[in-house]
Order: structure tokens, then sequence, then C-alpha cells
């Protein structure tokens, strides 16, 4: 009795009429004839369910259309930051982190047990989470609590939108919120299908040549990165992910703690001498974080005064051969990069 609407949203995108989007609950059955019982007394129970079953229908459609025009008309009248996202747009973006998320998926495959399990984590953390953010905000926007930045959108927030959606949509909406917290890409990625489907986005998976240009600029984009950082733990991490995407043709998104797993990794697949240029300078990066860690918890007594100062010069003498050995990291991948065959 509850399926709404069916041809109301055929303007929004020519080429998906036919398949429904997502309802907007105004208020269920059984909320109308809590309204109805206050206003009718001594009216029959079975009169009140009948009126209510007759007006919901309406009444949704008519808070839709309110909801829709004020939207319309406050996106229309926006300029920067409340920008309006079309459709077209939005399947556009989210095919791309889609696409990303799949690349990602095979760099990740080149590990194994905790490492994995590390790189999966953040992974869902972050451009799974992004994905999943883009898809609730489109439909927040229906619902007057669409954000400036879909970064913002925190798991609490995508709770209060699943509550408003319709059950149809919910479901598909609920998993897909859910598989952030769990342990398998594969398994977030099929939600994330269904959730797409469920909301009428087309989701364009890349061909080969698609995936060589995604390739490309994630590695040109790391490469600019790297050229301009001076900070050492930024040089270690752009350097060994670049080198790792070098050897194996795979792209890794990995965080800061999984680096050391990473360069142990390209022991296999690197000249021998860049392998232990590239353990000699994270050694140094380590030592350089640790005097840091070693300096900020020091007392002001006068035995802690002295190794304060020799702390200073461990770090003055370290911070001195990072700067030497900067360049050399860099040389690893930027050099090579001007060389070797690029994957496009």
């Amino acid at each position: 009795k509850k399926k709404g609407r069916k041809e109301e949203d055929s303007d929004d995108e020519s080429s998906h009429t036919g398949k429904k989007k997502p309802e907007i609950i105004f208020m269920f059955q059984d909320e109308i004839e809590d309204v109805l019982r206050k206003h009718i007394q001594d009216a029959p129970g079975e009169f009140i369910s009948e009126l209510a079953e007759y007006l919901i229908k309406p009444l949704n459609k008519t808070y839709l259309e309110v909801v829709r025009s004020v939207f319309m008309s406050s996106t229309s009248s926006a300029s920067g930051t409340g920008r309006k996202r079309t459709i077209k747009d939005l399947q556009e973006e989210v095919s791309n982190l889609y696409n990303n998320i799949r690349l990602f998926e095979k760099g990740v495959k080149f590990f194994t047990d905790d490492t994995q399990a590390a790189l999966t984590k953040h992974l869902l953390k972050t451009v799974c989470t992004d994905i999943t953010n883009l898809i609730f905000n489109f439909l927040a926007s229906d619902l007057m609590m669409a954000v400036d930045d879909p970064a913002a959108i925190t798991s609490e927030v995508r709770k209060k939108i699943l509550s408003k959606l319709s059950e149809e949509t919910k479901v598909a909406l609920t998993k897909l919120h859910s598989s952030l917290n769990e342990k398998s890409i594969e398994d977030f990625l099929s939600c994330l299908d269904s959730a797409a489907e469920a909301c009428d986005i087309m989701v364009k998976r890349g061909d080969k040549k698609r995936e060589r240009q995604i390739l490309f600029q994630h590695r040109q984009a790391l490469a600019e990165q790297l050229k301009v950082t001076e900070d050492p733990a930024l040089i270690l991490h752009l350097t060994a992910v670049l080198l790792f995407q070098f050897s194996t043709h795979s792209m890794l998104h990995a965080p800061g703690r999984c680096v050391p797993q990473i360069i142990a990794f390209l022991n296999s697949k690197i000249p021998e001498d860049q392998h232990t240029l590239l353990v000699k300078y994270q050694g140094l990066v380590v030592k350089h974080l640790v005097s840091q860690n070693k300096k900020t918890g020091q007392g002001d007594d006068t035995l802690s005064d002295e190794l304060d100062k020799e702390q200073e010069n461990i770090t003055n003498t370290t911070r001195k051969e990072l700067q030497e050995l900067s360049s050399s990291i860099k040389d690893l991948v930027l050099k090579s990069r001007k060389s070797s065959v690029t994957e496009e």
C-alpha cells in the first residue's frame, strides 16, 4: 500500500525513466491515524484506518512536491558553497571513486594477514567513507539535510538520514553504512552496487584504458606532492608508495604505520642499493620522530637539562642526515619517472 511514486521524478534524468527514485515519507499510516483520532473523537477504528489509508498517498505526494520545490529554489539561487549537485555530477564522482577503490583493492592483495587488514581498514575509513557520504548527501538533499561538504558527514548523521528514508531505500543504504565497519572491500563494493541501484545512480566501471589513465594520474599526483614536500616522514611515505606502484603496476592507499611493511615488501622488487638507501632513511625518520617525542616529555631539573642538550644534538645530527639524503630518496622515483615507460 505504501509504494508511492512512479513517475514524479522522470524530469531528473531522462535516461533513467522506468526506475523509481527513493521515496520521501511525510507520515506513515499509523501516524496519520493518531492525528485523526485527536481531531475526530468517538469515530470507529475501522473508519479512522480507512480514512488514513485514503489520505496517505496524496499527503506524501504533496509533501514531496513541496520539499522538491523548496530545495530546487534554494539551490538555484545559491552560489559558491551552495552549488547544486546534479545527478550527472554525482554519477561521475561516484564512478571515479568506485574505480579508484577497485584499483586500491588490487594493491592491498599483495599483502597478507595484519598488513592487509590494516590497509583494508584504512581504505574503508577513507575513500569508501567518502563515496558513501556522497550518496547519503545526495539523498539528504531531498530531506533538506544536505551539507556543503560531504566529508563532514559522520556516522551519526548517516543514521539520522537513514531514519528518514523509505523502507525500500533504507535497507540498501543501511547495509552500505554498516559495511564501513566490516573487514572486506569486496563486501563493501557489493553493498555499494545495491545502494547505487536503489538510488538510481549509474556507476560506470572503468575499462583497461580508463584504469591505465587512473594509475597514471594517481602516480602524477603523488610525484607532484613529493617534489614540494620537505617533511621526511612524508617523503618516505610517498616514495615507498610510488616505488610500490612502479614495481607492481598497482595503486596503494596506505596509512603511515604501514610504511615499514611496504618497504619490507620492496626488498625483492627494487635494486639492493636502492632498498638499502630506503631502509637507512627509514631508520633516520624513526630516530627523528622518537627524539621529538622525548623532547616534549622532558622535565625541568638539571639532569633533564643535560639530557635535553644531548637529545638536541642527536636531533640536529639526525635532521642534517635526513636533509642530505632527502634528494636522493626523492630521486628513486622522480628520476626513474622521467626515464621509465609510463602506464599509459
